[in-house]
């Protein structure tokens, strides 16, 4: 009976036991399924981080300014219009002023029996012409100058139309007129030629009935 006693206690305590560790196992398995998964996959990590693949094009940096230009630049951009051209106006025509200069337009001594015309021209874009000279008249006796007022001539300054209507006998009114006279300073301002050059005619007339004369004359136009 004494034998039996301590197997009994040992199977007792062995029950207990039992007991006791089969109520703890459950909880171990809820505390395993509550741990955090990358603790449990610490191990199987790789400690190395990744790296992106690598290319052996050159890497280019765009500021947002060229970034602004480029999306502006690739906009197609619409054709010019084509506009017709039109007749130039011919007071649209640039051409060299001849302000500043001066052109010599008669000298010369020649002889007036009736009338005598010596045309010139004044060049585009002359603002003041300034038309200058001199003339004297006279006659010849057996080789001897003669000048008084029997020996005068007349002086006319003329435009185109005017001196159109002059050849043709219509009446006519001169630029500028002096009357016979042997001796004779001329000094007139010429209209302007703006965008044409202008012709004009120098006229050296006798008086009807009267013998031919001589004259010399210097003529110059400033600009």
């Amino acid at each position: 009976m004494r034998a039996v006693l301590p197997s009994l206690i040992i199977f007792g305590l062995f029950i207990a036991a039992f007991i006791h560790y089969g109520n703890q196992i459950p909880h171990l398995k809820q505390l395993a399924l509550s741990q955090p998964k990358e603790a449990t996959d610490t191990k199987d990590a790789d400690p190395t981080p990744a790296v992106l693949p690598t290319s052996d094009k050159p890497v280019t940096f765009v500021s947002p300014l060229e970034q602004l230009m480029g999306a502006t630049d690739s906009t197609p951009e619409k054709p010019p219009v084509p506009h017709p051209l039109g007749k130039p106006n011919p007071k649209d025509l640039i051409a060299p002023s001849p302000v500043g200069t001066s052109g010599v337009i008669l000298h010369r001594t020649f002889s007036v029996a009736n009338a005598v015309n010596f045309p010139f021209i004044i060049p585009a874009h002359a603002a003041t012409p300034q038309l200058h000279g001199h003339y004297q008249s006279f006659t010849r006796q057996d080789g001897t100058q003669s000048a008084d007022e029997n020996t005068g001539v007349g002086f006319l300054l003329m435009n185109e139309e005017q001196y159109s209507d002059f050849i043709n006998r219509r009446p006519v009114d001169a630029l500028f007129s002096v009357n016979a006279s042997p001796d004779q300073d001329i000094n007139f301002g010429l209209p302007s030629s703006l965008s044409q050059p202008a012709k004009f005619y120098l006229i050296f007339r006798n008086s009807p009935g009267e013998g031919r004369k001589t004259v010399k004359a210097d003529f110059a136009v400033d600009f």
